[in-house]
């Protein structure tokens, strides 16, 4: 039968496997890691190659661009009934001329579909999904998820700030309103009349795709309060997207930090680490980890237990004893937990140390130019004129990484053997510039810690 052990095993080509069984079960693990590594090149190739229309190594943005890829992506609004394929959404993946860059995210070509929409100014789209996806089917989403939330938001307010609906199964707390809601009977009610408005909305949205209409992503065809003039219509357009987009935003927050503490909005000030929330008999306590389940009776937000000096609203994390920073106990998604923290610390300082340097050649090489490469002002082009240098940089990297440890780079084997007692981030060099003193050495490790941080 299929084991672990058989997985993936095809009886083909084993007459290439060593005899040895160290060697071969050292094969198998060179596969699986090659494997590993080509499934993230993959996915990164095809992002590249579809947000720059060039071929490998994508790295000169010629204006007379090579086919893209729009071809073969088929939009979101194909799943509709009797919807065809749009080619007023699909535009090419360069701009007229070259690339126009984002201002939301500077380092990045905008998306020349966002042209003609709400927003399309900032040129917010770093995943590029604009070009995989119809834009029209991904505003309408956002618009929809940003009016839901702009409503929930002022719901969950409100319904703090003390306003009831007339009626006893009413007269509930926020975060007991959803599940009072399906008990009462009335959350099947609200969906099927979304449900209802949904339906209508999807036959919209076909006759959209298909041409029938001129109708705008998200226009239900209420105008009430909507400008007459043009300009009006558009900065309106605007306010709503922003102020939905911070809804999401804010709808997130709320629940969480009213889950967790037990308190009504605004949720500050509240009563320290002992403070309990009447309001909420019986709760089911935090879902951060380390949260244990809440005792019968009043709900204690904030229980007896150590807290991290980072973020008091959490409890401290657990295994970052030892470690440089530990004391600052910040580990709020609790991943040394989860993984060996060694390997954490370990890939945090050569992010750390890679963007300290490439913070530090940002600035410089707008006015320093090493012998051999193309002057560029524009920090933002290095990587394009840099050419050979570039490939030359990340094969030294490249080289450091899988040499340093006798070829160990993962969690499982980095930390084995002879490297079970290697500090992380120690690549044994440089040791002769650390203090004597151990206070002195732990004060440098912290100020190349915190300054690694800032760096990324």
């Amino acid at each position: 039968g299929l084991t672990v052990r058989n997985a993936g095993d095809y009886r083909l080509g084993i007459n290439f496997l060593p005899k040895d069984e160290t060697k071969a079960k050292e094969m198998r693990l060179k596969e699986l890691k090659n494997g590993r590594l080509a499934m993230l090149a993959f996915g990164g190739a095809i992002t590249q190659a579809t947000l720059s229309g060039n071929g490998f190594p994508w790295l000169y943005a010629s204006k007379e661009g090579k086919a893209s890829m729009s071809a073969s992506m088929a939009p979101a609004s194909s799943a509709f009934v009797g919807a065809q394929k749009s080619t007023a959404s699909r535009v090419a993946r360069k701009a007229e001329g070259g690339y126009k860059m984002s201002a939301a995210v500077p380092f990045l070509p905008a998306s020349p579909t966002l042209k003609g929409l709400a927003g399309e100014e900032d040129g917010f789209d770093p995943m590029g999904f604009s070009l995989a996806w119809d834009i029209r089917w991904l505003r309408e989403a956002e618009l929809k998820h940003g009016r839901v939330c702009m409503l929930a938001t002022t719901g969950w307010i409100a319904t703090d700030l003390g306003m009831r609906v007339p009626g006893d199964a009413f007269q509930v707390s926020t975060i007991d309103a959803h599940n009072a809601s399906v008990k009462f009977g009335g959350m099947p009610q609200i969906l099927l009349w979304l449900g209802l408005l949904e339906t209508f909305g999807a036959l919209a949205m076909i006759q959209m795709y298909t041409g029938k209409t001129d109708r705008e992503p998200g226009d239900f065809g209420l105008r009430t309060f909507f400008p007459a003039d043009e300009k009006g219509q558009y900065d309106m357009r605007l306010k709503e997207l922003r102020n939905g987009r911070l809804a999401m935003l804010a709808y997130s927050g709320i629940v969480t930090i009213a889950v967790f503490t037990g308190e009504k909005w605004p949720f500050v000030p509240y009563s320290g680490l002992s403070a309990t929330a009447t309001d909420r008999q019986q709760a089911t306590g935090s879902t951060f980890c380390g949260a244990r389940p809440a005792s019968s009776g009043t709900f204690t937000a904030r229980r007896a237990m150590e807290t991290s000096k980072s973020l008091p609203f959490l409890p401290k994390p657990a295994n970052l004893e030892g470690l440089a920073g530990g004391e600052a106990e910040f580990d709020p998604l609790c991943l040394a937990e989860i993984y060996d923290v060694r390997w954490l610390r370990e890939a945090e300082l050569k992010h750390c140390r890679v963007c300290m340097l490439a913070s530090l050649g940002f600035l410089t090489q707008q006015y320093v130019t090493l012998p051999g490469f193309t002057p560029t002002p524009d920090a933002s082009q290095a990587p394009i004129t840099a050419s050979g240098g570039l490939f030359a940089l990340i094969a030294l990297a490249g080289f450091i990484e899988s040499s340093a440890y006798n070829g160990k780079i993962t969690m499982l084997d980095m930390f084995e053997g002879e490297g079970a007692d290697r500090e992380p981030g120690d690549l044994n060099f440089g040791k002769g510039f650390l203090p004597k003193d151990k206070a002195a050495e732990l004060d440098l490790r912290e100020k190349e810690l915190a300054n690694g941080r800032l760096a990324m």
